[in-house]
């Protein structure tokens, strides 16, 4: 597991300090709780707003203010990405209303998939010139040619194919959607996948950043996890 979810830490912290609710001074009693429902759950908690979104991990850091210098911008444009609700509006979210034009998500995210496209260049396995080789680039929609690869990432969520039985391959339906490349594997993700290196290996190379069993060929160095547990915190340690 790479990071410490902030998230918990918070809970466990709010959990372990006392408040004026079902303290006990004297011989009083605790609270009796929340009210049931007819059915003995308690009643679903409002949610409140969004804070951030991992259906992809690492694109938002990738493809959103990658070069940005000033600090509290990128800060400001992942934000806007994270807190973006309706899916139907992933696309065209506004990251920085003051710029001009206004950078939106997919335009953000195929400018960097334009500028991350040459990094396989020389890739022994791949391609000796890496520029254009990203999945849907065509030549013939000039400064759009990254759109259909951005379009794809824009839209932060996971895919299943339900038929399938075997969940080996992280991105699978999607890739088999953009480029053609069955697999029997029903996408989705689990702990053991190596998502890094499956992004990696799209964002630089494309379909040609895969094997044929969808293997990635472009890596971080780093090994996925193989040490999954049945109790918390259910990996190993940090890799």
């Amino acid at each position: 597991m790479r990071t410490t979810s902030l998230g918990l830490i918070l809970v466990l912290a709010t959990i372990g300090c006392g408040g004026d609710d079902g303290q006990v001074t004297g011989d009083a009693s605790f609270s009796d709780g929340p009210e049931l429902d007819a059915q003995g759950f308690p009643a679903a908690p409002e949610l409140g707003a969004p804070i951030d979104r991992m259906g992809r991990p690492a694109i938002n850091t990738v493809l959103n203010s990658l070069l940005e210098t000033d600090v509290m911008k990128k800060r400001a444009k992942r934000d806007a990405y994270n807190h973006a609700i309706e899916p139907a509006d992933w696309l065209t979210t506004p990251l920085d209303s003051t710029a001009f034009p206004i950078p939106r998500v997919q335009t953000e995210f195929a400018a960097y998939i334009g500028a991350l496209d040459a990094l396989d260049t020389g890739h022994p396995d791949i391609s000796p010139n890496g520029c254009g080789n990203a999945v849907g680039y065509s030549s013939t929609m000039m400064s759009a040619a990254y759109y259909p690869l951005a379009g794809i990432l824009a839209d932060d969520q996971l895919y299943i194919d339900s038929s399938r039985t075997q969940c080996d391959r992280y991105l699978a339906v999607e890739l088999n959607a953009a480029v053609g490349a069955p697999t029997m594997s029903c996408g989705g993700r689990t702990l053991t996948n190596d998502v890094i290196d499956t992004s990696f290996s799209l964002l630089f190379a494309g379909a040609m950043g895969f094997t044929a069993s969808l293997t990635p060929r472009i890596g971080d160095g780093v090994s996925a996890h193989a040490d999954v547990m049945t109790t918390f915190p259910f990996l190993g340690a940090p890799h």
